[in-house]
């Protein structure tokens, strides 16, 4: 589907963040309604075509997100919905997705995370959350293998790949560069790959989908060259996995590596938490 054929409703108190995303999105391509509080959003989604995406703000006056949600879960049962939120908790965010939404973003989120988050909710026809068949408690229990692995000296263009490669899957928010013995040496973003070219072509007004088409607009360098020297904030495979849900959402990060001494193991995505702790949770949830 391209994003000309995406219909997507934006709906937040804030009238000057809406507009701002609104405008963002359009020149994305994407079509898209706005709407300032819950009870406009039902309108919305009762008197217009279907919608395929909405991105929806938890806290707003009259009619909260969740309740919003709920709503709209009842309408149009297939419609997939974003939330954004300024403050999460681990029992506001398993709530969410609860009620059916796929994910939620926290504010301010990047133009490129909402639009790869888009895209992603717009291949799910239906969420199906995996049946939780035996109970998981530790990270080393669902920790997920890394995929292809980065080093300093390789090009820009292979980590462009590997963003690539994964797009059908949850959003990738960062690359792990590692050493020969897998220990990290740094962290490369699609920020990073879209600043470098857009460097290095200053006439153009680069966006992520048109960096994946023109793979030839990244300069020559190496991922030492951009990359940030940040070391992550790291789990280990022994910890469990409600304290590390809730350093996840403090932090604010969606994945987080396993690490095992000085080695990365692989790493473990917070939705996938969600799954194996919704039991442990006990019905009484805070929402910002």
């Amino acid at each position: 589907m391209s994003n000309n054929n995406i219909r997507v409703l934006l709906v937040d108190d804030e009238e000057q963040f809406i507009l701002n995303m609104a405008r963002l999105l359009r020149f994305r391509g994407f079509q898209v309604s706005t709407a300032l509080d819950g009870f406009q959003a039902l309108d919305a989604v009762k008197e217009k075509e279907r919608f395929d995406v909405v991105v929806l703000d938890v806290k707003m006056p009259g009619m909260n997100g969740l309740t919003t949600l709920a709503e709209i879960k009842k309408l149009v049962p297939h419609t997939q919905v974003i939330m954004l939120t300024a403050y999460a908790t681990l029992e506001s965010g398993m709530e969410a997705i609860r009620e059916g939404a796929l994910d939620y973003l926290m504010k301010p989120c990047d133009i490129e995370d909402l639009t790869e988050k888009i895209m992603e909710a717009c291949e799910v026809e239906h969420i199906k959350r995996r049946p939780v068949l035996w109970p998981r408690n530790l990270v080393k229990e669902i920790t997920l293998p890394l995929f292809i692995r980065l080093e300093t000296q390789d090009p820009l263009v292979k980590a462009l790949k590997v963003f690539i490669r994964d797009a059908g899957m949850p959003v990738k928010e960062k690359l792990y560069v590692l050493d020969a013995g897998d220990r990290f040496q740094g962290i490369v973003t699609r920020r990073d790959l879209l600043d470098a070219a857009q460097k290095k072509h200053p006439e153009r007004s680069i966006v992520w989908s048109d960096l994946i088409q023109n793979p030839q607009w990244l300069p020559p360098k190496t991922l030492s060259e951009v990359m940030q020297p940040d070391h992550p904030i790291t789990t280990n495979p022994e910890e469990n996995l409600i304290q590390v849900a809730r350093r996840m959402i403090q932090n604010n990060v969606r994945c987080m590596p396993v690490v095992e001494g000085e080695t990365v193991k692989g790493f473990i995505r917070l939705q996938d938490i969600f799954q194996y702790v919704e039991m442990k949770i006990k019905d009484h949830y805070s929402f910002s």
